[in-house]
């Protein structure tokens, strides 16, 4: 009796894998079919993509074998099928790349206090970016009252890799990270540092107004507001206006005046009401306060209603007394 069998093949192909360094890696398998004799199996590495040339890994003679993900980088693992007793010739399995990638690390964009003031937002939202590790990211932010990882509130609905905290109506610190994990097999959570935003009070604007009444083109007093507070070391920016009612909103932006000083104008006559809107940063830090109005008045400049009469009289007659009045003008006569 002579009995002749297909030659043995492996059954299915060996995976792929990338995990994160110190993983635990699922354990490569290689079963056949066909073929006659004793089976002995011998596992190999290699440095590159070919099942020629690979180093014998001592040892590994089961059909079962467990890579190892302690070293960072990219090893290709396959196996040898040996029967003996039937001629059956030697077959190799397909290569199993094998990434090992190294451990996730995290970086927040932006790690410098943020300085607001209060009822502001701020400017540039709280960012973070990941390299290295495998898999699909998850991302979740944290508020804190003190400035630690731990003992922190999670944020609900925060978990994207930016954050814009909502406006802040109380003065004060706080403190924000964000935690990312990665899907991939043995990649470690990654903790940012924690970014601090500062909220200030808002500037305080002093205004030692008096109001104002004046003559047509009669030089006036210089309008003048002290800014103090507000965002430490962040310098003032001041924009007048005018308005034709007794209100700080609503006015008009007085081209140019831009300084903590402005001259209001005499030319034309009329009540003015005047007001200074000072920032920092633009306003963009929700610094800003408004003064109060001044009031500047101005009439047209005094006139002599009638005119004296000519008067001619004999010597030694009483003569009509001389009188005149006026009107406009502002002051005492």
């Amino acid at each position: 009796t002579v009995i002749v069998t297909p030659g043995p093949s492996f059954n299915v192909p060996l995976p792929n894998i990338q995990v994160c360094e110190g993983a635990t890696i699922s354990t490569l398998t290689v079963n056949y079919s066909n073929g006659v004799g004793t089976a002995s199996y011998q596992w190999y590495s290699n440095a590159v993509n070919s099942t020629t040339g690979g180093t014998q890994i001592q040892g590994a003679t089961n059909s079962t074998y467990t890579p190892s993900a302690l070293t960072v980088g990219t090893t290709y693992y396959y196996c040898t099928l040996t029967l003996t007793g039937g001629g059956c010739p030697q077959i190799a399995s397909n290569t199993a790349e094998v990434i090992i990638h190294p451990d996730p690390t995290i970086t927040l964009t932006s790690i410098t206090p943020q300085m607001i003031c209060i009822g502001g937002t701020i400017s540039n939202p709280l960012q973070v970016t990941y390299t290295n590790g495998v898999g699909i990211p998850t991302y979740q932010w944290y508020y804190n009252s003190v400035n630690s990882t731990t003992g922190a509130s999670q944020i609900q609905g925060a978990n994207s890799n930016s954050y814009t905290p909502p406006t802040f109506n109380t003065i004060g610190n706080y403190y924000y990270y964000c935690e990312v994990s990665l899907s991939g097999n043995g990649c470690d959570t990654m903790i940012s540092a924690v970014a601090e935003i500062q909220v200030f009070p808002d500037p305080i604007v002093t205004d030692p107004y008096t109001p104002q009444e004046l003559c047509e083109n009669a030089t006036p007093t210089d309008l003048q507001v002290v800014a103090s507070g507000g965002i430490p070391g962040d310098p003032f920016t001041y924009q007048w206006y005018s308005n034709t009612t007794n209100s700080n909103t609503g006015g008009t932006q007085i081209a140019g005046a831009t300084n903590s000083t402005y001259t209001p104008s005499t030319v034309a006559s009329g009540t003015i009401y005047y007001y200074c809107v000072v920032q920092q940063n633009n306003g963009n830090t929700g610094c800003e306060s408004i003064s109060n109005t001044a009031t500047v008045i101005v009439t047209p400049g005094p006139s002599f209603n009638v005119p004296l009469p000519n008067i001619q009289v004999c010597e030694g007659a009483t003569i009509s007394t001389l009188t005149v009045n006026y009107s406009n003008g502002v002051g005492t006569a």
